[in-house]
């Protein structure tokens, strides 16, 4: 059971990404509500049935969201979800039968919902996915916030392609597109580890400090990086995380990961108190394998 430290006033950042709303393999909202239109002309509302990926998808989301919930008590929560919110039409091959632009918009809103309830949720960000997802007359992103925060008055929901943030002292650089996990097993978190050497040394170029974390997603995969460097007589670490996604593992995905047997979802929470800033993953791993014995 987690457990909340202290009575001071904490902040948590959550980081979550790649819901990729739409697809039969992505999240779905089991209380969605959809628009269809009749031969008539009318209209009737619908709910799609979820299939059994996406049945496991929601049980392990909501089952998150009441840890980061308990986690942060009546502490605020910044939620940040780091792109390709929808699925989009430029590949159709898996999306939920019978809907369009229109409604993988409306189900990545009932997606976000749950989070967007909690009277702690603020601030949102929604960062900008891949354009074959995400860009459709502009970015869905965009028109989702826009639409939330129209709906939600109270909550400061905001959509852009890359934002450094600072949340009490700790800096968190989010966008979508970073490195990937790695070509080998052994090597997971290799290329991230160049990446994240990398991002330091042009902030420092750029007279900053370097973020405290390295946000992104788009891989699907879970990469957890972290670097300790001496500059200037004091010392900097930094993290990287690529966000794993909601989804199962579709077509495409089985090829260009040559076959990848294990599929990991979840997301990550950052617990900003007392000067310090504490990182909880929130993952599962899930053997996508057929066992058999013959």
């Amino acid at each position: 059971m987690i457990r909340k430290r202290g009575k001071q006033k904490r902040r948590l950042v959550v980081a979550l990404s790649d819901l990729h709303s739409g697809h039969s393999l992505g999240l779905l909202n089991p209380a969605v509500v959809l628009v269809q239109t009749q031969d008539d002309g009318s209209w009737i509302e619908w709910t799609p049935e979820q299939t059994d990926n996406q049945r496991y998808l929601w049980a392990l989301y909501t089952e998150f969201l009441e840890a980061v919930k308990e986690l942060a008590g009546s502490d605020e929560i910044v939620l940040l979800h780091l792109g390709d919110l929808t699925h989009g039409i430029h590949y159709r091959d898996g999306l939920i039968p019978d809907t369009g632009m229109e409604d993988q918009r409306a189900i990545a809103e009932s997606n976000l919902l749950p989070w967007l309830m909690l009277p702690n949720v603020k601030r949102v960000r929604l960062l900008t996915g891949t354009s074959v997802h995400v860009r459709v007359e502009g970015s869905n992103e965009a028109r989702i916030a826009y639409r939330l925060s129209r709906a939600l008055p109270g909550k400061d929901i905001q959509a852009t392609h890359h934002s450094r943030l600072e949340v009490d002292g700790f800096t968190f650089d989010t966008a979508h597109h970073g490195p990937p996990g790695g070509s080998r097993d052994w090597l997971r978190g290799n290329v991230a580890r160049y990446y994240l050497r990398d991002r330091m040394q042009i902030d420092r170029r750029g007279g900053l400090r370097p973020s405290f974390a390295y946000l992104r997603g788009h891989y699907h995969v879970d990469v957890w990086e972290t670097l300790r460097e001496e500059w200037q007589g004091h010392t900097e670490t930094a993290h990287l995380m690529v966000v794993p996604s909601f989804m199962g593992l579709t077509w495409h995905g089985r090829k260009v990961t040559r076959s990848e047997p294990v599929v990991v979802n979840g997301l990550y929470a950052f617990e900003i108190g007392e000067g310090q800033c504490r990182i909880h993953p929130f993952t599962r791993r899930r053997d996508q394998r057929a066992q058999e014995s013959l």
